[in-house]
């Protein structure tokens, strides 16, 4: 059975070697000849002993890939299908993330432009993603967009808006206090520009203005106080 074993390894590269690897899938990041040239080196044994989990390993290796699976292909191929990281948002000051919570930190290539801010704790990257997503959708129906949004190791939250408010939602009932924002967001622009925006009261928020003439500070707190709204 040894002596079988050893001329199967050592006659079967021989007689039955690998000679292409394809390679299937959009690679934006990652050529097909990167990934050829990277599998080929960690190559060994023929079409029936290749390692294909370590290839697998291999290829997943690459800062880009999410997922890849391999095929063998008689007489003398491997068929490597691969699913690139699409990523929706920067994570912390090094990494990107995807709509699932992967966080990947690519070593090289170009980054994506014009992605927003995600931060927090690797482990709550799923959390952080999922609230981005739904709170994303939710403000652009009031005409803002995310530029940062963060959780701190408290589980305080903050969401930084492109047109330079900042959100200050606390810990809690996070989701009711960033709806509270919403429904008096076009009150708040009408008075003016604000700053900061504080949502963690229970039931109303302060507001922060941006510097402006006396004039225009008090036609904004007479606004604030004819809708009712603390300002």
């Amino acid at each position: 059975m040894g002596a079988a074993l050893w001329l199967v390894g050592e006659w079967e590269p021989r007689l039955l070697p690998i000679r292409l690897i394809e390679v299937e899938g959009e690679l934006h990041h990652h050529s097909s000849r990167l990934l050829q040239e990277r599998l080929s080196e960690r190559l060994s044994g023929g079409i029936l002993t290749a390692d294909l989990e370590e290839l697998q390993s291999v290829a997943e290796d690459l800062p880009w890939v999410g997922r890849a699976s391999l095929q063998r292909v008689w007489p003398d191929t491997i068929k490597v299908r691969v699913e690139e990281h699409r990523p929706i948002a920067r994570w912390n000051a090094d990494g990107l993330v995807t709509s699932e919570g992967v966080v990947f930190r690519p070593t090289g290539g170009a980054v994506p432009a014009g992605l927003p801010l995600l931060e927090g704790d690797d482990q709550r990257a799923p959390d952080v993603t999922s609230r981005y997503l739904k709170w994303r959708d939710d403000l652009m129906l009031v005409g803002h967009l995310i530029q940062t949004l963060s959780v701190d190791p408290r589980g305080d939250w903050r969401v930084d808006l492109v047109m330079g408010t900042e959100l200050r939602l606390g810990t809690g009932p996070v989701e009711e206090r960033l709806a509270r924002f919403i429904a008096s967001a076009r009150q708040i622009e009408a008075a003016g520009q604000p700053q900061v925006v504080d949502l963690r009261y229970s039931n109303g928020f302060s507001v922060k203005w941006t510097s402006r003439t006396d004039s225009e500070r008090r036609a904004q707190s007479d606004r604030l106080a004819r809708s009712g709204n603390r300002g």
